[in-house]
């Protein structure tokens, strides 16, 4: 599992106040597909937990976008 990713999502969690219900809504809204909350909790899920799965490379990019034009 990247961890890497996982402190990126983190990162910018912290920095944009953002939790998981806000991240599935800018995604959608952003790349107009349909995430459930439980992929988006399982990305944000600390590696040790049997629930989490990896941060796509894409999810990060689009966030980081999202953020910086906020």
């Amino acid at each position: 599992m990247n961890s890497q990713n996982k402190q990126r999502l983190h990162a910018l969690m912290v920095k944009a106040n953002l939790d998981t219900v806000v991240i599935k809504q800018l995604l959608e809204q952003h790349t107009k597909r349909k995430y459930s909350i439980r992929t988006v909790q399982a990305w944000a899920a600390d590696s040790s937990k049997a629930s989490s799965r990896e941060c796509p490379e894409w999810v990060l990019e689009n966030l980081e976008q999202i953020v910086d034009t906020k």
